[in-house]
């Protein structure tokens, strides 16, 4: 493929291609080709009619024995609920300092949120909070090596499946770090950038997926020109 080493190419390029060899190729056919890359794998959306060939890896995220024992409880006790659970130790990878306090957060629908947290308060884990504010963070959650943070899951985010496990895609932690920067103060400034430059240089990152999310979360504008203005992520922004 001509455009297996371009790190991005857009729908029109694509299609431009494949009609230099064959020029009387249907625009549903040329569709379903599309279709049929992207279920391989070989194809992965950046954004809205930009895709890439790169082979880079899929993030799969190490959960730890707790954080897994946690979410195989609550898949036990709320099978219906929408949840999510991740660890702020996954991101050390990508910093340039090391953080010595981790939290562990488990996102789940706004209606069942007092109900985790009374139910993870009594299966006894200790250091549980309850959607804290500014004040609870700065005077317990941030004195703790480890805390356990449940909050609600906003409708409709990106979340992917890690052996049964649910837990968020690359691109709803970035916007989350973005947005939640009283929770998340620990990865903001210069290591906001590098956390966003290095994920991109690593991992394939679907910036669509990214912008829908952070829409929903009402901070689209502000994360597009935090991009444009600080991160190589702009290189896609400008495609």
């Amino acid at each position: 493929m001509r455009f297996a080493h371009h790190p991005h190419i857009t729908r029109e390029e694509l299609l431009g291609f494949y009609r230099s060899v064959e020029p009387d190729l249907k625009e549903s056919t040329f569709a379903w080709r599309i279709y049929s890359l992207k279920e391989k794998s070989q194809l992965k959306p950046i954004r809205r009619g930009v895709y890439t060939f790169s082979t880079k890896p899929q993030f799969r995220p190490q959960i730890e024995p707790k954080l897994r024992e946690i979410a195989l409880k609550l898949n036990k006790a709320f099978p219906v609920a929408r949840r999510c659970v991740w660890s702020t130790q996954w991101l050390n990878e990508w910093m340039i300092h090391q953080p010595g306090r981790f939290l562990l957060l488990v996102e789940v629908e706004a209606v069942a949120t007092e109900s985790v947290f009374y139910f993870l308060k009594d299966e006894k884990y200790k250091n549980v909070y309850l959607n804290p504010d500014e004040n609870l963070l700065e005077r317990y959650v941030y004195e703790e090596s480890e805390s356990i943070i449940v909050k609600p899951l906003v409708t409709k985010a990106p979340l992917e499946k890690e052996q049964k496990i649910a837990t968020p895609s690359l691109e709803k932690i970035l916007v989350d770090i973005f947005v939640d920067r009283k929770l998340f103060s620990a990865f903001q400034g210069s290591e906001l950038v590098h956390i966003f430059n290095t994920l991109y240089r690593t991992y394939a990152l679907n910036i669509t997926k990214m912008t829908a999310y952070a829409k929903r979360r009402a901070k689209d504008q502000e994360l597009i020109d935090f991009m444009t203005k600080n991160t190589l992520l702009s290189e896609l922004l400008s495609k």
